[in-house]
């Protein structure tokens, strides 16, 4: 059982984005800048405890991860198709290993936030963004009173 630690599961995410093949900068919290590489960042939505035995209880954690680019005066189809291929791939590694290395008892995934494309525009230039969330279950303790 692993205990509830927020943070070791945001870094789990972290690492599991860097590994894929073609992914630019990854970060927890939101980058001061951008580039036209596809990059993401990790952080925290909402969580909820529950009791789930006497002394035991269950956290179920959401943490936001955004997929970025800035948008290229040329290349746009490049870069959507990479987008949509380190997508696949990320959906594809939380699916292979289900705890995060060990880190979280259940994690799951899903693109619903993103039925519609999200451009961006910042400081005269556009942005892509992909939001995706991983939703992850965490067991910790809480001490009985007599």
């Amino acid at each position: 059982m692993a205990a509830i630690n927020t943070t070791a599961a945001a870094n789990a995410v972290v690492s599991l984005l860097q590994s894929l093949s073609g992914m630019g900068d990854v970060q927890i919290g939101a980058p001061a800048s951008v580039g036209t590489t596809v990059s993401a960042w990790v952080t925290m939505g909402s969580a909820q405890d529950e009791i789930r035995a006497t002394g035991t209880t269950v956290r179920r954690q959401r943490l936001l991860v955004m997929f970025v680019y800035r948008i290229p005066t040329a290349g746009e189809t490049t870069a959507e198709t990479s987008l949509m291929a380190l997508v696949d791939a990320f959906f594809a590694a939380v699916n292979a290993d289900k705890t995060l290395g060990g880190v979280v008892d259940r994690a799951e995934v899903n693109s619903l936030a993103a039925d519609e494309p999200d451009y961006a525009m910042r400081a005269g230039l556009e942005y892509r963004e992909y939001p995706v969330v991983v939703s992850v279950t965490q067991q910790g303790t809480y001490e009985v009173n007599p």
